[in-house]
């Protein structure tokens, strides 16, 4: 019976040399594949940073951890909390000129001018407090990228949770700071440890959102810690669920991953999903900052969407119409005092500018079949302004084939314009002239006189 006690009694002990075994094994394994390179800590962080390199690569983004090779300059550049005006304006100076030295898209470069904004913003608080030493609190704090403002309640129902340590913020009686640029929540006592770089500063580096599907790397390749915080994910002390993110692949734990569901850009892009999918804090701030921006060159990157979804040639066709009654209105003098433009399309001007970029809001739009019906009311309003105004028709087309005194725009569905000259015609009439266009055969013709007038000249 002891016997059988023992061994039951070992069984925890097995169990914790298994999983450590196997991480040590996955650990060797990946540094015979690629070698892991530990960044430098700040001061300011207590927190061992590590990042690989690599295809494999898992990029640390949650801080501001620097390079090896300004290591020698960390004195001059880092200061804490007491520093003086003329210390940063010196730190300032150095950085700039470290900027100009580096090379281009490096990663010293990417650090150096992330700490100079930072200093320059530290020296601006700084001459605020001087100035008014009365004022308990900066309203402007810059951590890490972050631009936080005093947050101001604007829903009494809504309960709102600080991002840094997923607490309830009671905004009676407790100051909290949001960031002005990715919308970033937090206590006033968490806004100084805040670890995590601004969703706004990864999207402006990275300029595109992230186009493989879940590139997952497992837990191996991030030495089984959370991407964000570097919290050990692990049976060793307690159990930390392990939290997938289905944009960029990466695990979290529970604080850095809160459960949000939100579309994911590349499954759109892909596969023509928008089933919302669970994702971390910082890719969801990420990706709200990449949803109204018209970056998605939809036909290049997928043009079998257009294939399958007839939804998307006609707003295709919609938006091209958009862009030639575009050049009518902006000059059309009447159509400018009305501003006709400004009040149909507002902010979205990226819809009749062009007919190739899309934003993952303007996909979401198509299909639900939003898009469409505001694309066909501003149609039809601009057509009603072209078609009834003096200034506008006087620039319409008459068919040159069948000499018919109707006047033709471009962007009539009967109607074909010539990419050489861009004559317009009507598409049956160009169809019995075997789509050769008579403005160009004249033109054409006209050259060869002249290079025969010329010849003859030579000649006498």
């Amino acid at each position: 019976m002891s016997t059988f006690r023992d061994s039951i009694a070992s069984i925890p002990g097995a169990v914790t040399n298994f999983i450590s075994e196997s991480a040590s094994t996955a650990s060797s394994y990946l540094q015979g594949q690629t070698t892991p390179t530990r960044s430098t800590p700040t001061p300011s962080t207590s927190t061992t940073e590590e990042t690989i390199n690599s295809s494999n690569t898992v990029h640390n983004d949650k801080s501001l951890p620097i390079p090896a090779s300004l290591v020698k300059e960390q004195w001059r550049l880092i200061f804490s909390s007491d520093a003086n005006a003329q210390d940063l304006e010196a730190a300032i100076a150095h950085c700039r000129d470290l900027v100009l030295l580096s090379e281009e898209c490096s990663d010293e470069r990417r650090w150096l001018v992330r700490h100079l904004v930072d200093l320059r913003y530290a020296l601006k608080e700084l001459q605020e407090a001087q100035a008014g030493p009365n004022e308990t609190f900066s309203t402007v704090k810059t951590v890490v990228g972050h631009h936080f403002v005093v947050h101001q309640r604007t829903r009494r129902a809504v309960r709102y949770y600080c991002d840094f340590c997923t607490g309830i913020i009671w905004s009676v009686v407790q100051t909290s700071y949001i960031c002005s640029d990715c919308n970033y929540l937090a206590h006033q006592k968490c806004v100084d440890s805040v670890i995590r770089i601004c969703a706004h500063v990864i999207a402006s580096e990275r300029q595109y959102p992230i186009a493989e599907i879940c590139p997952e790397i497992g837990l191996a390749a991030q030495r089984y810690k959370c991407a964000e915080c570097a919290t050990l994910l692990n049976f060793k002390h307690a159990w930390i669920e392990p939290r997938l993110c289905d944009y960029n692949g990466l695990y979290y734990c529970p604080p850095c991953h809160w459960n949000d569901n939100s579309i994911i850009p590349a499954r759109v892009i892909h596969n023509w999903d928008f089933a919302p999918r669970k994702v971390s804090r910082a890719s969801l701030q990420e990706i709200n900052l990449f949803l109204d921006k018209p970056l998605v060159k939809l036909e290049e990157a997928n043009p079998k969407l257009f294939v399958f979804l007839e939804k998307l040639c006609t707003i295709k066709k919609i938006r091209q119409n958009l862009v030639y009654m575009r050049k009518y209105l902006i000059e059309c003098r009447l159509a400018m005092e009305e501003k006709l433009i400004d009040n149909q399309i507002g902010i979205r001007r990226h819809l009749i500018q062009s007919n190739e970029f899309y934003s993952i809001h303007d996909l979401e739009e198509t299909e639900n079949g939003t898009l469409m019906e505001f694309l066909s009311k501003v149609f039809n309003n601009f057509n009603r302004h072209i078609r009834n105004c003096s200034m506008c028709t006087a620039k319409a087309y008459i068919c040159e084939i069948c000499s018919n005194c109707e006047v033709i725009y471009p962007f009539d569905d009967g109607c074909i314009i010539c990419d050489k000259c861009n004559s317009i015609y009507h598409r049956v009439c160009l169809t019995r002239k075997k789509m050769l266009c008579p403005k160009c055969i004249r033109f054409q013709n006209r050259k060869i006189q002249l290079q025969q007038n010329e010849n003859d000249n030579n000649e006498d």
